[in-house]
């Protein structure tokens, strides 16, 4: 897991309001030593952002986390972002499986009941023709295939 950063002029504006406010006639090293500390208590606040295939593959149709996502270009607008993000996500996915039946199985399994926007694991269970029980293991084994490829 990889912690979200606070915005990159936090420190500085935190710098700022300790110099005019409590800590004004103290030390400059030492502002900044309190500043670092503040920003150490922002940072616990902050959400873990899980940035693997897996997670890619569950928030594949979330834009927002798909453009903050290590999978995503550090360039161009954050629709931009998440459809690059997309890309890669869906080729490391094609590429994680070979074409023996059971690959096959996993492939369809995680790609329709995940990725497609039309699909759905009730979806992808019916055009597999098996039971519940089956796409389920298929789908974890899957699951541990992309955990594996990542």
């Amino acid at each position: 897991m990889v912690a979200l950063k606070p915005p990159a002029g936090l420190h500085d504006l935190v710098v700022q309001r300790l110099s005019a406010g409590p800590l004004g006639d103290a030390d400059r090293v030492l502002i900044e030593e309190v500043a670092d500390e503040v920003m150490g208590l922002i940072r616990g606040f902050l959400p873990h952002h899980d940035c693997s295939l897996i997670e890619a593959v569950r928030r594949f149709h979330d834009d927002n986390w798909l453009a903050a996502s290590r999978f995503a270009g550090g360039e161009g607008s954050a629709p931009a972002r998440a459809d690059a993000a997309r890309r890669l996500v869906r080729e490391r996915v094609d590429a994680a499986f070979g074409s023996s039946a059971a690959d096959v199985l996993m492939h369809t399994a995680i790609v329709r009941g995940c990725l497609d926007p039309h699909g759905g694991h009730l979806v992808a269970q019916r055009e597999l023709h098996v039971s519940r029980a089956t796409f389920y293991r298929a789908l974890r084994r899957a699951r541990g295939r992309l955990s594996d490829a990542d």
